[in-house]
């Protein structure tokens, strides 16, 4: 090969990683302008009702927030309902995938059927269990409960029940991935601390708590960190069955700038409250991935 050839397949070789990582970058340019252009009218008083009547406000839509009255309730939601939603599905996940991980007859019809709920639309599972959790006995749920007594539970009526249906609809939605993953850890555990623990005589729980749960860990942050961020920005559950209702008992920031910008036109304050849950969600991703990173470095 003389000097021609070898500088020519330099050059090649030089420019096909920035090749391979065109479609990424093209795909990171379409996520930076709406960023970028909601991050600036984030700074103005925009209103939907008169696009070119604006000025720059700077930081006041920012500064404003901490009197919104709106504002706190739905941090308070937002971040209460994904402290609640992670706890639940990660616990019960766990139970899940060390069930599924034994020896029972049918392991992989069981984990066919779990696919379903994730091959549905979020917004099609929310109106399904809007219908079996109507108020009355039509409702499929109450007319259930009615057979042991129960009366019928208003379930999007109440502050107490629509909280609780949100987190019912996510958590079954969302539950058979938090399983899954955890099960395919289990799965890729090494034998050899269960070798170990069992010559050292060690019970069931003993096994679970100073083998399974230390070699899992890496895991269950993984979950934990993809089930914070989308439970901290979740939508479209919240929009199909209360729209944040009533008296804004389920309304989060996703939803309160949903409201700001296309109910009542004011964009540039919409803007600003889903910058501050873009930033809510950067920095619990940013702890998350610190955590995921400690965790992995301490099974190797």
């Amino acid at each position: 090969m003389n000097t021609a050839q070898r500088r020519h397949h330099w050059r090649r070789e030089a420019f096909l990683p920035y090749l391979l990582l065109a479609p990424a970058l093209v795909l990171l340019a379409g996520m930076i302008y709406p960023f970028a252009l909601g991050s600036y009218y984030s700074l103005t008083s925009y209103w939907l009702q008169y696009p070119k009547r604006f000025r720059f406000v700077w930081f006041d839509n920012y500064v404003n927030l901490v009197t919104e009255p709106l504002f706190a309730s739905a941090l308070e939601f937002t971040l209460g309902f994904t402290v609640a939603a992670v706890a639940l599905q990660v616990g019960l996940g766990l139970a899940i995938a060390l069930f599924l991980h034994g020896r029972i007859p049918g392991r992989g019809a069981i984990r066919a059927l779990m696919l379903l709920p994730l091959m549905m639309p979020p917004v099609i599972t929310a109106l399904m269990w809007k219908i079996m959790m109507a108020s009355t006995n039509a409702g499929i749920l109450n007319h259930m409960l009615s057979f042991v007594g129960v009366d019928p539970i208003n379930w999007f009526g109440s502050t107490g029940g629509a909280v609780a249906s949100i987190l019912i609809i996510d958590t079954w939605g969302n539950l058979p991935f938090v399983a899954l993953i955890l099960l395919g850890g289990l799965q890729a555990l090494p034998n050899e601390p269960y070798e170990a623990a069992r010559v050292d005589g060690a019970g069931t729980l003993a096994v679970l708590r100073y083998v399974t749960l230390p070699l899992l860990s890496p895991f269950i942050v993984l979950v934990v960190l993809f089930r914070t961020m989308d439970s901290l920005r979740i939508f479209d559950v919240i929009y199909a069955t209360t729209l944040g209702g009533p008296n804004d008992a389920t309304t989060n920031l996703h939803i309160m700038a949903y409201q700001y910008s296309f109910q009542w036109f004011q964009m540039g304050k919409g803007m600003a409250q889903a910058i501050v849950l873009l930033l809510i969600v950067v920095i619990c991703s940013y702890l998350l991935m610190r955590l995921w990173n400690r965790a992995s470095e301490s099974t190797q």
